[in-house]
């Protein structure tokens, strides 16, 4: 059998999606993958310049990694690892609540819009900006200092800056602030994209026998007082399943 010819004027625009990401691949390939590999690579030899002087490349394998365990670093990286969890924790925890709030269409909330928008601002905000506005707000002559010492919460001013744990607390709330909207954006477009016969919980009407579609199967409903019974219906000839809800009386 030939060849089924095309369709003319028919237009094929799958290769147009390549050609949209191949700019991100290249160039994620050209500064970062390359540079990566490259990095590694040289992890394992001493390579070095001394004033004009390039010393090596000379193979030394592990030892270059054994000197810089022998350092501080587990102390940063458990320092970094208790600022992931003080930043991440809220988070994703006040991120799902306002994402299952948002998408829940039972709850009627009014004003989404302009909550969604206030929560992501902060987002668009340079980092920078944001750690010299909590400079100036966690200042030893800062609002907040001055704020605490005038309702008598505190007696002289609280350095926030200079103390271990009040940097933490400020480097967690930053994260916290700059990045939940985005992480909640994200979760609503992920709850959104899941079919909602998958998890809602069906609700039978007041009468006694009804067909509902739940998980994308026909079931009979058989109510009594107090329990609600559901067991597979027969299906009518030339019915797709899981088409759209029904709720017929028997």
């Amino acid at each position: 059998m030939g060849a089924k010819p095309k369709k003319n004027g028919s237009i094929s625009y799958a290769k147009w999606g390549y050609i949209f990401i191949a700019p991100f691949f290249l160039i994620f390939a050209l500064f970062q993958l390359i540079p990566l590999g490259s990095t590694i690579y040289y992890s394992f030899f001493e390579y070095y310049r001394s004033g004009l002087k390039i010393i090596g490349p000379t193979f030394v394998g592990l030892k270059n990694y054994i000197t810089l365990f022998a350092t501080d670093l587990p102390k940063y990286f458990g320092n970094t690892l208790l600022l992931w969890i003080i930043g991440f924790i809220p988070q994703i925890a006040i991120s799902l609540l306002l994402a299952a709030w948002f998408t829940d269409l039972r709850l009627k909330l009014k004003g989404q819009t302009f909550f969604k928008t206030v929560i992501y601002m902060p987002n668009l905000i340079m980092a920078s900006a944001f750690a010299m506005l909590f400079f100036a707000l966690f200042s030893d002559n800062g609002p907040v200092n001055a704020a605490l010492v005038g309702m008598g919460i505190l007696k002289e001013p609280f350095s926030f800056l200079n103390s271990v744990w009040g940097n933490r607390g400020l480097i967690g709330l930053m994260n916290f602030l700059m990045w939940f909207g985005n992480t909640t954006i994200m979760l609503m477009a992920a709850i959104m994209g899941v079919d909602p016969t998958l998890y809602e919980e069906p609700t039978a009407p007041d009468r006694p026998e009804c067909r509902i579609t739940l998980c994308g199967h026909d079931m009979l409903c058989k109510r009594s007082e107090s329990t609600v019974e559901l067991k597979p219906a027969e299906r009518n000839a030339g019915e797709i399943p899981g088409q759209k809800r029904r709720r017929e009386s028997e």
